[in-house]
């Protein structure tokens, strides 16, 4: 739109003489004029012509200006027409309205040419800016394109792809305030993180990184849950500004699909389905608040366990999913989420519940909320195999004689319960033999180690206990109310590593203060995956080169070897 050059105005008025006085008026200025009587046909013109400028009149016939202005306003997106009205009216709520309608000035009749010029010079100024305001934001909304493409790169590629682990998050903007995360242990254990920021967009996006950092470095050396959703809040509070926080549900399946570990921190309920009937469960509500609220907090105290069984769905979702609203401002809500769950044929649950929301959603396609749901399937294919070590085949490293050395550590009373000991004796080893390809097997073996004497030995636990449901959760009860109340008792870890000829080899030694058992009398189940326990013992037997027990039982002796050449 220009003054001096040509563009093109829209005069919109029933009055012919009107519309000839004010033609007149913008060719001297060097206008190009179109015209149309009412407003229906100024919204036909407007798709046909693009007019640079509309001067409307306000009572028509057919569609008054009003009306008219509302339409072409909302059909112009991004580019800015301005719509000056045309008016014999001068009371303050009359011109109120025109401005209400989306007019951007108004104009008294009888015309004035100087006040005209001044108008068209301000619609000018506006429309300059308008367009550098555009550029600016076209620009800004590319930048954040490439942003958020270089976040979901960053922080999602390392995640588990399987077909039997399903997620979706839907941003409400270009970047995501929640963020889904996957990991296996070196335990196998599935490490499954969910986790919503405090509002969305940039702000809340650029909390994933430390976020991601923080899992993926933790989870891959082996910590427990509890120590990484601590490390997580440790990060979180030193860097999030006040009043933002880390809504978080972290999910671990165990490695034999027995249970599952969850801890809710200021999200929605977990839900675990049954594989056949598709009745829910268990509900595993929020025990704690959001991460990066308080500076200490004990993880311990949000954990909670179920049991699982084969081809189980647990699902976890942000709160934008029940709170996505309709045309009608309904919220979508628990109650639809659970009908979806259970009405959906089965194994499918998770396109049940997109199907459902985009029905009750219909044509608002943006929400005010980020929107994630995440599906785990219970079954073995969910889970990485078992990496049984090959002795025969030599390692990838030439290491040659490095020498041997001994460690040895003694874990009493408290500070089982403070430490996992677990992570830093494969790490030290890690670091002393260069072993990251046996770091999976060699993790596993510590772990079982570990687990069978402080749970069955300093615990003095019953495997027998885990039989049905009721027995299940009163297990892990009495571990979590044992554990708490310990202060005597101990674990103590031998390891020597030794050279000979071209092999090199661990020898663990774990002894406890349990009462042991009789080992000479103890035979293994034959069927280890369908077994209720034992298979920890078998799974060492097929890992190590030897496994002897000693003592009263309460002795474990296993060689770990490996070639160096």
């Amino acid at each position: 739109m220009s003054i001096s050059g040509l563009g093109k105005a829209l005069i919109v008025d029933d009055e012919k003489t009107n519309r000839l006085v004010l033609k007149s008026l913008l060719s001297k200025l060097g206008y190009q004029t179109i015209e149309a009587v009412n407003g229906e046909e100024a919204i036909d013109l407007f798709k046909q012509e693009n007019p640079d400028i509309i001067f409307m009149d306000v009572l028509m016939p057919v569609l008054d200006g009003y009306e008219a202005t509302r339409q072409i306003k909302a059909a112009s997106t991004n580019r800015f027409v301005p719509v000056i009205f045309l008016t014999a009216m001068s009371d303050e709520e009359a011109l109120a309205q025109c401005i209400e309608a989306g007019g951007d000035d108004f104009l008294i009749k009888p015309y004035d040419k100087i006040i005209l010029q001044s108008k068209i010079r301000s619609m000018q100024r506006i429309a300059v800016l308008n367009r550098e305001v555009q550029g600016m934001y076209s620009m800004i909304h590319r930048e954040q394109e490439i942003a958020e493409s270089v976040f979901v790169n960053a922080i999602q590629s390392a995640n588990i792809e399987n077909p039997y682990l399903r997620q979706v998050v839907r941003p409400a903007g270009i970047f995501s305030g929640d963020m889904v995360l996957s990991s296996y242990s070196p335990s196998r254990d599935l490490y499954f993180l969910t986790g919503d920021f405090t509002g969305h967009g940039l702000l809340a996006a650029l909390g994933a990184m430390p976020v991601s950092e923080v899992f993926r470095a933790m989870t891959t050396k082996g910590f427990s849950p509890e120590e990484i959703l601590t490390g997580i809040n440790k990060k979180l509070k030193s860097m999030l500004p006040v009043g933002m926080f880390f809504g978080a549900q972290l999910v671990v399946v165990n490695h034999d699909l027995e249970h599952v570990r969850v801890f809710n921190a200021g999200m929605p309920d977990v839900i675990i389905v049954d594989g056949e009937t598709n009745q829910i469960k268990h509900r595993l509500a929020s025990t704690g608040l959001p991460l990066g609220v308080e500076a200490v907090m004990d993880a311990r105290e949000m954990l909670q366990y179920a049991p699982i069984a084969y081809n189980d769905k647990i699902l976890m979702h942000s709160d934008g999913l029940t709170e996505a609203r309709n045309a009608k401002d309904e919220e979508f809500g628990s109650n639809r989420l659970r009908a979806s769950i259970t009405n959906a044929p089965k194994n499918g649950i998770f396109d049940q519940v997109f199907d459902d929301l985009d029905r009750f959603c219909g044509d608002i396609t943006t929400q005010a909320d980020d929107v994630t749901l995440v599906e785990i399937t219970c079954v073995h294919d969910v889970l990485p195999e078992i990496e049984v070590h090959d002795y025969i085949k030599p390692s990838k490293y030439t290491l040659g004689d490095r020498g041997e050395w001994k460690l040895s550590m003694r874990f009493n009373g408290a500070r089982l319960r403070e430490t996992n000991p677990v992570p830093i004796l494969v790490n030290y080893l890690m670091e002393m033999e260069e072993l990251e390809a046996e770091r999976q097997s060699l993790f596993t073996v510590v772990t079982e180690l570990y687990l069978n004497a402080l749970d069955h030995g300093v615990l003095d636990l019953d495997s027998n206990l885990k039989a049905d449901p009721a027995g299940f959760e009163a297990y892990f009860q009495t571990r979590e109310s044992r554990l708490a109340a310990l202060d005597s008792g101990h674990v103590i870890f031998n390891l020597s590593v030794e050279q000979e000829s071209t092999r090199r080899s661990i020898l663990l030694r774990i002894e406890d203060s349990g009462k042991g058992f009789d080992f000479n009398n103890h035979n293994p189940p034959l069927d280890g995956a369908a077994a209720l326990s034992g298979r920890g013992i078998l799974l060492i037997q097929d890992l190590c080169e030897s496994l002897e027990y000693h003592g009263k039982g309460n002795i474990a002796i296993a060689r770990f070897g490996w070639s160096t050449n």
